[in-house]
């Protein structure tokens, strides 16, 4: 008995030193909500989505490598030697190759963004200037379809507050999106308006539309309404993915509206400019 009394009172006295070592590390002896908070910053992320995620990215890689490795056997067994079809076997093996770059790029730049690694370098951002450079990238994919852009603002010299990459990254991909789910000789707008002290922008075309069911899934990463459409455009399935991440650190939210037919808008808020 007297061996079990000390016992009793060696492991209290070590609970004691435990308590007051916890409440020494976190500064308050509330130590168990802290610990908890602490665990809900930094849990791990969840292992199905993880897993989810990475048999997308397989099946998203899965395509272009079988098709570019197809071109270059092709060429490798002799094909190369024939100018009726080699120039046109290269032609689609670097577009393909083209298509891996940009996906590697996205699924980078994402996994950056929600590891935090990638921070916001906020500046005055000219809106025309940025719609008219993200129009010359885009322009040689609107001239094979006769697209026409405009921009559809009362004050052309309006800036906003933000990450000057960042939102041309947003505006490019919502632009590219309404470009090629657009059919060709209709037009595809960027628009602003002042609200306060803050600027509503849009995207939008006179596309084939989205339906209403789709909507709420369009923003997840590699969900394509028209998966074969979708591959035919050569997309990397993250676009509409990072307009809404970047958006977030900006602390806004992407909105749409969208009729099957008739097309569909695209739109946030960002501070303005001061």
């Amino acid at each position: 008995m007297l061996l079990l009394g000390g016992w009793a009172l060696y492991e209290r006295y070590r609970r004691q030193k435990l308590l007051k070592t916890l409440a020494q590390l976190t500064g308050t002896p509330n130590w168990k909500k802290t610990l908890q908070t602490w665990a809900a910053q930094n849990k791990y992320p969840d292992s199905t989505k993880t897993e989810t995620f990475l048999a997308e990215l397989a099946h998203e890689l899965k395509t272009p490598i079988a098709i570019l490795i197809g071109y270059l056997d092709t060429l490798s067994q002799g094909a190369w030697k024939d100018e009726t079809v080699a120039p046109t076997f290269l032609q689609k093996a670097l577009l393909q190759a083209q298509r891996l770059a940009a996906l590697t790029q996205d699924v980078l730049f994402l996994a950056q963004i929600e590891s935090g690694g990638w921070q916001l370098q906020l500046e005055p951002v000219p809106l025309e200037a940025l719609s008219q450079t993200v129009w010359e990238e885009l322009e040689p994919l609107a001239q094979r379809k006769h697209i026409r852009l405009e921009i559809q603002a009362l004050d052309r010299g309006i800036a906003v507050e933000a990450d000057a990459t960042a939102l041309r990254l947003i505006l490019k991909n919502l632009v590219e999106n309404a470009i090629q789910y657009s059919p060709e000789g209709r037009r595809v707008w960027i628009g602003w308006q002042v609200l306060g002290s803050r600027v509503r922008i849009e995207v939008g075309d006179e596309g084939i539309g989205i339906p209403a069911e789709e909507l709420p899934r369009i923003f997840d990463r590699f969900y394509r309404v028209d998966k074969s459409r979708s591959r035919a455009h050569g997309g990397t399935g993250l676009g509409l993915t990072l307009v809404r991440e970047l958006l977030q650190a900006h602390h806004s939210t992407i909105q749409v509206r969208s009729e099957v037919g008739k097309g569909s808008v695209f739109w946030f808020e960002l501070p303005l400019a001061g």
